[in-house]
């Protein structure tokens, strides 16, 4: 039994240094990921997590591509669109750590 919380506490080590960016591109018809590390931020310091919204941003960029007069409002939507969900996964992934811990 020990093992198998030493293996989800691993994993959830795991999933709380990363978020993904996705974003339903305006200019391409799938789903684009780009994957945001943060393991080496003090995301409680206003410092770092100034730094890791840089991040998640310059990814929603990436995955959302450049905007020209005939796209611009489509591509900012799903810009704004792809931060709010990675904060969204942000904060459920700090749950899911400050779960795990709690149940050590």
């Amino acid at each position: 039994m020990q093992s198998l919380k030493n293996t989800v506490a691993g994993t959830f080590a795991v999933v709380a240094t990363f978020i993904t960016v996705a974003a339903a591109t305006p200019l391409r018809a799938e789903t684009v990921s780009v994957p945001v590390a943060y393991s080496d931020l003090n995301v409680h310091s206003e410092a770092g997590a100034a730094q890791l919204d840089a991040r998640i941003r310059k990814a929603a960029y990436q995955a959302c591509g450049q905007s020209d007069v005939g796209s611009i409002i489509k591509v900012a939507s799903c810009r704004r669109d792809a931060i709010v969900a990675a904060k969204a996964q942000l904060a459920m992934n700090s749950k899911a750590a400050e779960l795990q811990l709690a149940t050590r």
